[in-house]
């Protein structure tokens, strides 16, 4: 699990694209293609996960991602980004819901799926530093050498991740017999169900919020750098590594490893606070202030994300829980591919600036909306965390 998180790139790949004549458009279109191929993708992959094998789901998603890549490395032109986002949408789409099913069902084997809160927490714990690192070599490495060395290194890691992947034995593992649109459609309506559905409801919308500042955040960064420092978006390429492991991963540590009353707060407070960061991030146009805004967001949507996480894998039935977890994947990714697609055009139309805005007060309506329902409406204790104690 170590290894998936590791790449030299992260989110600069936007100014990858950028530096190859991509617009803004076109990069929000490829985004929504590999959201909208998830989209198509997610539930048969999910029941390859149920009904063959979660480590050879596992397994040919990573190969997948090697091959696309490849293409990466080899990027000339709109053509290739589109195959390379529905390369990386089957991908994905293998290896969500699989991967942690696969990893809880070890654990439930060894009769220490009680654990398993805490054994996230040590894995984040080991990750997100090693990502904090590999970021900011490849973040020099394309400054000072171009993007392809550090694309090439992230093809290593994920060679070696395969071997790795292979090496693992699969316990605990009980194909589901019934058919396919049975399974599905059980599948389907357990995500419907009123004790899951508004989990995913407020997790995706955390997630759009969550995205919505980190969408082309490198760029919008980059150009307040540049004008503070009299540069070139390029000539930003450092800073900008150092400031996407400060914004995004260690945040994500703190977010992970806080203790539990804090966590709560911060999973109650996400679906509000990370729009009106965002909003600030605008009004604001200081660089520092900027990362600083970037700090809570993540930290705050990591606390959110994880308690979602685990809580998903406490309340699934385990002989649906690949199928159910890669619905999710693929609810997730409808609403995602539409708003890439429509941030994307409205980024080329209003400007970075003026987009970004726009969206964060939408997003702000939405998130006081569903703090209204938690509190006065239907999902006033379904959202409530039960694998953690509470107090009140």
């Amino acid at each position: 699990m170590a290894l998936m998180h590791t790449g030299f790139l992260g989110n600069l790949v936007v100014i990858y694209y950028i530096s190859k004549g991509l617009s803004y458009a076109q990069i929000g279109l490829a985004t929504a293609v590999t959201a909208w191929g998830i989209v198509l993708l997610e539930v048969p992959t999910g029941i390859v996960g149920d009904r063959v094998s979660r480590k050879l789901s596992v397994l040919t998603g990573i190969t997948l991602h090697i091959l696309a890549t490849v293409i990466l490395i080899f990027l000339n032109g709109f053509a290739m980004l589109l195959l390379y986002s529905l390369l990386t949408a089957l991908s994905v789409a293998f290896i969500s819901g699989s991967l942690q099913a696969w990893l809880f069902d070890t654990m439930r084997h060894l009769a220490r799926e009680k654990e398993f809160r805490e054994f996230m927490k040590g894995t984040k714990a080991l990750t997100i530093p090693l990502s904090a690192l590999t970021l900011v070599i490849g973040a020099f490495l394309a400054q000072f050498y171009g993007f392809r060395l550090p694309l090439l290194l992230s093809l290593i890691v994920e060679l070696a991740m395969l071997g790795l992947a292979f090496s693992i034995p699969e316990y605990g593992f009980e194909p589901v017999k019934e058919n396919y649109r049975r399974h599905t459609r059980r599948a389907f309506g357990e995500l419907l169900s009123r004790r899951i559905f508004p989990l995913v409801a407020v997790s995706i919308l955390v997630s759009l919020e969550t995205n919505q500042f980190q969408k082309f955040f490198e760029p919008y960064l980059g150009e307040v750098l540049a004008l503070y420092l009299g540069t070139t978006l390029t000539g930003t390429l450092g800073l900008l590594g150092i400031a996407e492991i400060i914004v995004r991963t260690l945040p994500k540590l703190v977010g992970v490893r806080i203790r539990d009353s804090w966590s709560l707060k911060l999973y109650s407070v996400a679906p509000v606070l990370v729009p009106v960061l965002t909003i600030l991030s605008v009004l604001i146009r200081n660089p520092l202030l900027i990362v600083a805004l970037g700090v809570v967001a993540t930290m705050v949507s990591t606390a959110f994300q994880f308690n979602v996480s685990v809580e998903l894998q406490h309340r699934l039935p385990s002989e649906k829980r690949a199928t159910i977890l890669s619905a999710d994947s693929m609810v997730a990714a409808l609403v995602m591919g539409s708003f890439y697609i429509t941030y994307g055009f409205a980024t080329k139309s209003l400007g970075l600036s003026k987009a970004r805005l726009l969206f964060a007060l939408a997003l702000l309506f939405l998130g006081l909306l569903m703090k209204a329902l938690e509190l006065f409406g239907p999902f006033k204790n379904v959202i409530k965390l039960e694998h953690i104690p509470q107090r009140g």
